[in-house]
């Protein structure tokens, strides 16, 4: 249990320094479009360098996919903590394009690879009771926290003292991880079952409920090593290839087209990275920016803490399309007080109070529920590398959100820009609503099973069935 609560508490405190880094941007991005410090760039550069974090999160999925396949889930927050802190000290010295650049690339490769190891390193080390519980913590709570901290930061000093603040956020990620034990996941899809077991019971403890979970953990995951041998399989890429020829492959990227196309629309990482930026251009004032920010990041925060206590009460598919839905009516309400709107402080207390209910909402079901999703519903021996694939669509849409924001913005304003963000969003709800299971309380095994086969098979059945079993 000690075990647990290690790798989730460090696991967190990165999480705090994604949603940090993303945060810090927002200050940088103020001081670069006001010419300070003699820096000069043109807007589209400071468009890029606020947008390519998430290009550049593809090259860490990547990396993150090959290095936690090869030395496992522990070493590889301590190996990709490095670059993150990297970043920091080459922002704090940066003085030209070139710098900032190389910053973003550091730590586009760090964000990148963090974000797709807590997920999945999340879903791997706790039970399937309490997995929704802190996947909401480690997606959702953490980040939005180091966003809120960053916004209050970057408005009070100037970012290079930011960017000093920031270098504290990493230390844990590179220290901490010595302390935990393997994934048992990942242990048992290497064929390592006697440490899984107990790497396993260290994490779990020992009673009848864990040790029927690790009894399905072991039981899948021979039966997967068995078939793998008698199809000369075993190589991690002869397995991709197997898996692409698979109905079950096209079905998960398809669903995960969906889900980046509604964390996109739904504007998490343009409020992040250019809070300050949109809340004075949807407001027109400059006088209570302080007040606005803080206000919208502490229902952010208090959305994130609600979902905690939310996923206890309710199933995944009741909180995801119940806050789903009424975070597009806020949306497009918003769109219409925006499209009528008037230079009455009134008015922009009115417009600041629903981007706030707006972002409470998404924050209390649909962001934690699809961010937990991803780290669910992949099968183990590839889930890094199935979230690579899904990653590129991810971070592509998000970097298009920053990257084109002041050109839909010009082109149709903010009310038309949340419009076009609510369609998206509820075209990409149908779908999900379609395709998604209940998962709560199932365990990993039994959601890869489901994928596979479009049921909910007991164990023994799905094993004594060569034609299902050739799924697994």
């Amino acid at each position: 249990m000690y075990q647990r609560a290690l790798v989730i508490g460090s696991i967190a405190s990165v999480s705090f320094g994604n949603g940090f880094i993303l945060g810090q941007v927002a200050s940088l991005v103020q001081s670069l479009r006001r010419r300070e410090e003699g820096i000069q760039l043109t807007d589209g550069q400071i468009s890029i360098i606020a947008g390519s974090l998430m290009i550049f999160n593809i090259l860490g999925m990547a990396l993150a996919a090959v290095v936690s396949d090869k030395v496992g889930r522990k070493w590889s927050f301590t190996i990709f903590s490095v670059p993150m802190m990297a970043n920091y000290i080459v922002a704090y010295f940066a003085w030209d394009m070139p710098s900032l650049m190389l910053s973003r690339l550091l730590a586009g490769i760090a964000t990148g690879a963090l974000f797709a190891l807590k997920l999945c390193v999340t879903s791997e080390y706790v039970g399937p009771k309490t997995r929704a519980m802190f996947l909401n913590m480690i997606s959702t709570l953490a980040p939005s926290i180091g966003s809120a901290a960053a916004h209050a930061l970057g408005i009070v000093f100037h970012w290079r003292t930011v960017v000093l603040f920031g270098i504290l956020t990493t230390i844990s990620g590179i220290i901490l991880p010595f302390f935990w034990e393997e994934s048992p996941h990942w242990l048992a899809s290497k064929g390592k079952f006697e440490e899984c077991e107990q790497a396993f019971r260290k994490l779990h403890g020992s009673t009848p409920n864990t040790e029927a979970e690790l009894s399905l953990l072991l039981t899948v995951e021979k039966s997967k090593l068995e078939k793998a041998k008698k199809t000369n399989s075993m190589g991690t890429l002869k397995k991709l290839m197997i898996a692409c020829k698979k109905k079950y492959f096209w079905d998960l990227m398809l669903l995960g087209v969906f889900i980046s196309a509604f964390i996109a629309s739904a504007g998490k990482l343009a409020f992040s990275t250019l809070a300050v930026t949109i809340i004075q251009e949807m407001t027109g004032s400059r006088d209570n920016i302080f007040g606005f920010t803080m206000v919208v990041d502490i229902c952010v925060i208090l959305g994130a803490a609600a979902s905690c206590l939310l996923i206890k009460k309710l199933s995944m598919r009741s909180m995801l399309f119940t806050t789903g839905i009424i975070g597009i009516i806020v949306l497009v309400s918003l769109s219409a007080c925006l499209y009528f709107k008037t230079n009455s402080v009134y008015f922009q207390w009115a417009n600041v109070s629903l981007l706030s209910f707006y972002f409470f909402i998404v924050k209390s079901g649909p962001y934690p529920i699809l961010e937990a999703l991803l780290g669910e519903i992949y099968p183990i021996e590839l889930k890094v590398h199935f979230f690579f694939f899904s990653g590129i669509i991810l971070m592509s849409s998000l970097a298009l959100t920053v990257l084109l924001l002041q050109v839909m913005v010009g082109a149709m304003g903010y009310h038309g820009l949340f419009l076009t963000n609510a369609s998206i969003m509820g075209l990409s709800l149908s779908y999900i609503w379609l395709r998604l299971p209940e998962t709560k309380g199932r365990t990993l095994q039994e959601i890869e099973i489901y994928f596979k086969t479009k049921n909910f098979h007991e164990i023994d059945a799905v094993l004594s069935n060569e034609q299902v079993k050739a799924l697994i």
